[in-house]
Formats: C-alpha cells, structure tokens, sequence
C-alpha cells in the first residue's frame, strides 16, 4: 500500500493502533493536542530559564498541575468505557462529553481516552527534560534510575498526596528542591531525588505506611552503587555494568534541525547524511496544509524524497535496511534522551512531541559493519533476509576484537536512530570497551562529552552536579 508509509500512518502503526486516516487526523487536530502543544513549548522555554531551586520548585508545580488535568480526563474516560462496554447508560454524573463523536457510543470515548494517553506521555517527556537538567545530563544517571517498571499514571495514586507532602516539606522547611519522579518516564527507582545546597542528590522513598519495602531500598542501593562505585545495575541483569569512555560524542542533530526548517516550509524534506545514512523530516500541519486530509499526494511526495535520499546515501541495494521513526515515541523509552532537551528551539521540540513534526532514518546494516572495520573491528549481520519489526534483544550486528565480541541489540539502536549519532562513534566506543582490561560481560557505555550536546551551556542547574 503506498499510503503505507505516509507520516500519519506510520505514526497509526506504531501507535499500535487500528485507526483510520481521518480518525488519525482528528487526533492530531483535537483542541486538547493543541492546547498541549503550546503548553510543552512554554514548559521548555521555561525549564531552559530555571536557575534557583525556587524556578525549579514553581516549574514543577505547574508541570504537576498540568499531567494531573490530563490523567484525570482519561480516568474519567475510562470509567465510562467500562460502563458502556458492561451494556450500562452514561450515568447521571457523566464527565463533559469527548469531543468527536456521539457521546453515547463506546468509540468517542475510546477515541477521547487515546488522546489523552498521549497527552499524558507528552507531558512527561518535559519531566524527563527536567530530570536530565537536574542530574546535569549525566546519562549514567538515567541509565540506572531508569532500570525498573513504569509507575504508571498520578491520578488516584494511593500515595500520591504524602510524595506532594514530603515535597512541600523539604521546601519549606530545608529550601531544598525535591524532583518527584511521577513526572518522569525515565526515573523508576524511589519516589523522589532531593537536591541539597552543596549539590548532593538524595534517593527517597515516600510511603503511606512507615515501613518503607526491603526491596525498594535495595533497588535504589544498587543505583547508586552502579553510578559511584562501578556495581551492577539494578534489574534482572547482573553483569550489566556502567561503562565510561574517553571517545567523544558525535551526532548529526545539526543536520536535523536543519532538515526541520526545510520540512516546515515545504512540508517533508530528505538528505543524505554520512556513513550509510538517509534522513527524511515531515511537517504534519504543513502536509494538511498542503495536500489536505486525503494525503495521498502527500505521501507519493515523501515517499519519492525517502527513495532520492536512500539512494544518495548509498544504501538502495543494501539487503537490510534498518529504520526509524520518531512518530508517537514521546516517554516510550525511559533512556533515550528526551526530545525536550534537543539542541532546538522549543516550539520544535514541542512539536516533535507532538509528532507535528516527524522524522525517520534509515541505516544500511552492511554501513554499520564498515564502521566496525574503520574502527579496527570486524562484524557481521546478525538479521535474516526478512521484513519485520527490531526489537528487544534481538541481535543486529556482532563486532569482534580478538577472542571478544560484542553484539548490537535493538535497543542499543535508538541513539544511532533517534539522537542521530554516527555510526563510526558507536563502532569506536564499541572497539574501546572490548579492548579495556577485564570489561563486564554486559558493558552499558556512556559516552565523553555528551552534556554539550543537549545544551552546550549548562547554566542554571538547581545546584552542583
């Protein structure tokens, strides 16, 4: 189907959804995107302006007040759903009804409560920006705060008003900033990080009950052990262990900012970039602008400018061709690094969390093995000859140094997907940690001078990193 790759149906099937076109187009239109939208725009400008604990603790509570809205609009869809999927009426105490759609049938509200999912991840994406800020954009951070279960959402959270309570205090009594981590996507061990005066970071537990859970401790025990003192990280993997390089961290986001400015103007745009590389950026309100609702035309247009930028990569006759897509991703990975702290201005990263702005790159397996070999490795493919979805464990490419080898997952891929970094600094890092002395067998490498990266100026940090 051509229309299969257009920039509002890949967002449908990544979405994991079965929604038709105009469905897809109606969520991007519903008010509650909009208004959100603006809102994210606001939220970054202001995180980037933060420079006292207090911006920070006036910043957080608007940020609260604005997730909690939104969760609080989906719970109430649920319970409707629940209702009407039981065969029972709306009740008399119904919520205002959903915006599209007859209020009585179960798809308005199914349609209604979807919306506000994602406004909801939306919205943590700039929590997860506020956690970056906080720890400096020190990915080790991230990497091992990150390694448990999702919260899920506030709203009528059991211990939601004694985290509130504990926050209050610490201000009010301390003049110390407490992050709370239901904000976030990216920070799933303990409750909140206390930001103290010589810019210590303090883990804490917040519980209805006195006696905080054995296990939770540990759990944060072994975080910052994994940071401070080079233990395993938390989770079910226990050779897993931080790895610090001396090689730099090299991306091409430049090259998508620019691509954004052209895509805004005409509505999708491609380039070549190095390395076995192509890169395609879309502006949805500009394409319904252009080529209206029914996208066909709009999609013929991309899919011409994905195939001039494939073959001006290089990678047209490649037999693998891995691919991403930046639609609808907005706090689905706890360690990527949040589109709320990319080098663009805030209405930009807005609308990338809002997929009115999307971009996908596409990467030749064979260019990543020409990397391993510029970086003194060999490698081989580890894919079969098929289509399918990447994801998990799944084995991409092994690089081998000696005796050792290293294999490329799906989910080491996001940061040569999404943060855009070249393959030849992933094979160079990967080439660094198999010639250490003694690496772990499962090494998670941080890369050097990755926090100019997001914002080379890092002013403003509510207190020492």
């Amino acid at each position: 189907d051509p229309q299969a790759n257009g920039p509002l149906n890949r967002l449908n099937n990544l979405a994991g959804t079965l929604l038709d076109q105009n469905t897809l187009v109606a969520v991007m239109r519903h008010p509650a995107q909009a208004e959100t939208a603006a809102d994210i725009a606001e939220l970054i400008g202001g995180l980037r302006k933060c420079e006292q604990p207090s911006d920070y603790y006036e910043f957080q509570r608007y940020l609260f007040g604005l997730v909690y809205r939104v969760e609080e609009r989906r719970a109430q869809c649920s319970r409707i759903i629940k209702r009407l999927r039981r065969g029972a009426a709306l009740p008399a105490d119904a919520p205002a009804p959903p915006h599209y759609g007859d209020p009585v049938q179960l798809s308005s509200w199914e349609l209604e409560a979807y919306v506000h999912e994602r406004l909801a991840r939306q919205l943590r994406t700039v929590g997860d920006g506020l956690a970056w800020r906080c720890f400096a954009y020190d990915r080790r951070v991230i990497l091992a705060l990150s390694r448990n279960f999702p919260a899920g959402p506030m709203y009528g959270k059991e211990g939601l008003p004694y985290e509130l309570g504990r926050i209050k205090e610490l201000w009010e009594n301390d003049h110390h900033f407490a992050l709370h981590h239901d904000l976030t996507n990216c920070l799933r061990i303990a409750d909140l990080t206390e930001i103290t005066e010589d810019g210590g970071r303090l883990l804490r537990e917040i519980k209805a009950k006195p006696h905080t859970e054995k296990q939770q401790l540990e759990r944060a025990q072994a975080a910052v052990d994994a940071i401070m003192h080079d233990g395993p990280l938390p989770g079910g993997r226990p050779d897993a262990h931080l790895i610090e390089l001396t090689e730099p961290y090299v991306t091409n986001l430049k090259q998508l900012g620019d691509l954004i400015e052209l895509a805004k103007r005409h509505g999708c745009r491609g380039m070549k970039l190095s390395q076995g590389r192509a890169l395609v950026a879309s502006s949805v309100p500009r394409v319904l602008g252009r080529w209206g609702q029914g996208l066909g035309e709009a999609n013929r247009v991309l899919d011409s400018a994905r195939q001039r930028a494939i073959t001006r990569a290089g990678i047209d006759t490649a037999m693998h061709h891995i691919k991403g897509f930046s639609g609808d991703t907005a706090s689905r990975s706890p360690i990527m690094a949040p589109w709320s702290i990319y080098p663009f201005s805030p209405v930009d990263c807005a609308a990338l969390i809002c997929d009115l702005l999307v971009f996908e790159t596409t990467v030749s397996a064979q260019a990543l093995v020409e990397s391993l070999k510029r970086a003194g490795l060999t490698g081989e493919v580890l894919l079969k000859p098929t289509n399918g979805q990447l994801g998990g464990d799944m084995g991409v490419v092994r690089a081998h140094w000696r005796d050792r080898s290293m294999i490329w997952h799906a989910f080491g891929l996001n940061l040569l997907l999404y943060e855009l970094a070249e393959p030849d600094t992933l094979a160079r890092g990967m080439g660094e940690a198999m010639r250490m002395n003694n690496p772990p067998r499962e090494p998670v490498m941080v890369y050097a001078n990755e926090a100019g990266i997001w914002l080379p100026k890092l002013t403003g940090a509510p207190a020492k990193a």
